[in-house]
Order: C-alpha cells, then sequence, then structure tokens
C-alpha cells in the first residue's frame, strides 16, 4: 500500500461550532468504486485556543462518529481554558479508519475559538493492483499494451531473419567446399595424372606396325 499524508485544520466557534470532516468530499477518483480500495483515516494531533478566547472560560470539544457496526456515538475528547491550558499536543488519537469515514467535531461548551489540526492519511493499493486509481487513462493503457506487442512481433521477425540468415550461409559454406574438393583433388587426378597416360598411348600406337 501507498502512503500520503495531509493537514487538515479546522475552526469551532459560537457562530461555528460544529464541523465535518468527510473523506469522500476531500478526495476526487475517477471511480466511485475506487472508495473500496482506499483507506482514509484521521488522526488528532494539536488542540489551540484562539486570540479572542474568553479568560477562565473552559471549551469543551466532543466528537461525533460511527464505530462497531455501525454503531454512532458522541464523546468529549478535551477541554481547553486560557489561563489554564492553552493547548493539547501529542494526542495521536485516530478517530477514523475506514473507506468512507464521517467525524463531526462539536463545541459542546464554550465560545472558542478553538483550532483543530488532523494527519489526514490516505493508504492506496500499488497501481498493479488497481489500474483504475491510476493517472493514466485506459487509452493510455491500450495505447502500451498495443506497443508491446508490436515490439514483441518485431523481436519475432528479426529472431527469424537471423535463422534464415544463418541457413543460407550454411549452404554457400558447404558449396564452397564441394567445390574445393571437386576442382581439387578430383580435378588434378583427371586432367593430371589420367591425362598424360592418354597422351602416351596415343604417341605410341602409330610406331607399333606388323611384320610382313
Amino acid at each position: 500500500m501507498a502512503t500520503q499524508k495531509f493537514l487538515w485544520v479546522c475552526e469551532l466557534n459560537k457562530d461555528q461550532p460544529s464541523k465535518i470532516w468527510k473523506a469522500a468530499d476531500i478526495m476526487e477518483l475517477e471511480d466511485d468504486e475506487d472508495t473500496d480500495f482506499v483507506l482514509n483515516s484521521l488522526i488528532l494531533k494539536t488542540a489551540v485556543l484562539g486570540a479572542k478566547a474568553v479568560e477562565s472560560e473552559r471549551n469543551l470539544v466532543a466528537v461525533k462518529a460511527k464505530g462497531y457496526q455501525d454503531t454512532e456515538f458522541e464523546q468529549p475528547v478535551f477541554s481547553l481554558t486560557l489561563g489554564r491550558n492553552d493547548v493539547i499536543s501529542g494526542m495521536d488519537l485516530t478517530l477514523a479508519n475506514d473507506h468512507n469515514a464521517e467525524i463531526e467535531f462539536k463545541l459542546v461548551e464554550g465560545t472558542g475559538p478553538v483550532f483543530i489540526t488532523c494527519n489526514h492519511v490516505i493508504e492506496l493499493p500499488e497501481q498493479e493492483e488497481h489500474p483504475t486509481i491510476m493517472t493514466a487513462s485506459d487509452g493510455d493503457l491500450e495505447e502500451s499494451v498495443a506497443e508491446e506487442e508490436e515490439e514483441e512481433m518485431e523481436e519475432e521477425v528479426e529472431e527469424e531473419n537471423k535463422k534464415t540468415k544463418g541457413k543460407k550461409n550454411g549452404n554457400a559454406k558447404n558449396g564452397a567446399k564441394n567445390g574445393k574438393v571437386a576442382n581439387g583433388k578430383n580435378g588434378e587426378h583427371v586432367n593430371g595424372t589420367n591425362g598424360k597416360k592418354e597422351d602416351s598411348e596415343i604417341e605410341e600406337k602409330p610406331t607399333k606396325r606388323k611384320r610382313n
């Protein structure tokens, strides 16, 4: 799985006391079915009071989410009071770990402003596992396959040409050897030794005469 991390932030105040994080509204996928292959996690990191917070006022923040078997619950997660604890950090609280989760932050007490920082972690399958997640379009994929097939055909033709050329060279070499033998030993024998014998016989024949 390929992992990517992003920051996700929000502000809660008296005018906007709640904020919803929904992975489907953030990500843009080529196919709706791709959500089944993407895992989204939201990890709460820090929360801090803003400059306009009221002295000694308690700001209680709760989280509304779905748990096991889609059971919905709402639970306070932290409290901030100006002058006592203005910031909270290092929580690393995983609030969502699902394909299409939804988390709601609610300021249930106080007027804020409260600034919340989270990590949005996206886990994607590798490209070969799910091609529709890839940046390449279907046309690019088809073109790539066609190019691979064309290269394979060219390699086969080249290999066949090499084999044919090798056979021709072999036949030419065999022909050259046979030619040397015919014009060599056989030629010398016919035109050499045999030739001389025939000439001597022809010369001797006229000298032989019968006596009366």
